[in-house]
């Protein structure tokens, strides 16, 4: 009797304790996995985030940018640029390359000298590390912004309708380059009564890509359409 008392009482076997361990282990890659499954996740979708509002924020710039027709005439200009004002052009909104996006210290312009017409844009004055201030607060200020868009590309296709004898139905752009400019696909048809040639409309695409933590490269691309003002005197 005591000996069956004491066998009742005895613990796990070796093989019992490896199966559990085994078990636990498995237990944990997958943990680890679904770990780091979510902060690849997380990652991503905070560079979707950042990559979108970088395409808007420059969208927004150029669509509260001046197109338009100074003395009513209904005739676009180019040697009167004070009177028939196109700022939506990519010299004044360029692209910007890995490591030159910079929202903390906005953008900056060069400005024409029109008398009657003051602050028409002329062309763009991009940012570097010199144009924050010395010291400590200016190095932060720096590292903050490298931080936050540092691995990101900012590109502005602007397609003017003038430039076309034919309607155009659409403009997209090709596959992305992670590093440099891509092709730019305009679609257009034979004008119609619906759909006239016109030569008062820019078409702009603003793209913005990054490469995620293996380099793989991903974007977004936000679009919009641009027409020849005319203002009420």
């Amino acid at each position: 009797m005591r000996r069956n008392r004491l066998g009742s009482e005895s613990g796990v076997t070796l093989v019992e304790a490896l199966v559990a361990v085994g078990i636990f282990g498995i237990a944990l890659l997958g943990l680890n996995m679904l770990l780091i499954s979510t902060i690849k996740t997380s990652q991503f979708t905070k560079d979707y985030a950042t990559a979108r509002f970088l395409a808007g924020h420059r969208l927004e710039q150029i669509k509260n940018s001046r197109y338009q027709d100074g003395d009513r005439d209904a005739y676009r200009d180019p040697t009167d640029p004070c009177t028939d004002i196109d700022e939506v052009t990519t010299s004044i909104f360029p692209d910007e390359d890995y490591g030159e996006v910079d929202l903390l210290n906005g953008t900056r312009f060069n400005y024409r000298n029109c008398a009657n017409v003051p602050d028409i844009k002329l062309s763009s004055i991009m940012v570097t590390s010199a144009t924050y201030s010395a010291g400590q607060q200016g190095r932060h200020d720096f590292a903050v912004n490298s931080a936050q868009y540092g691995r990101f590309r900012r590109e502005v296709y602007v397609v003017d309708a003038a430039d076309y004898a034919q309607a155009i139905t659409n403009v997209r752009l090709g596959p992305a380059n992670p590093d440099a400019r891509d092709s730019v696909i305009v679609d257009t048809t034979a004008p119609t009564a619906d759909q006239p040639a016109s030569r008062y409309v820019k078409y702009v695409i603003v793209r913005v890509k990054w490469k995620d933590l293996n380099g793989k490269l991903h974007h977004v691309t936000l679009s919009s359409e641009k027409a020849f003002y005319i203002p009420s005197f």
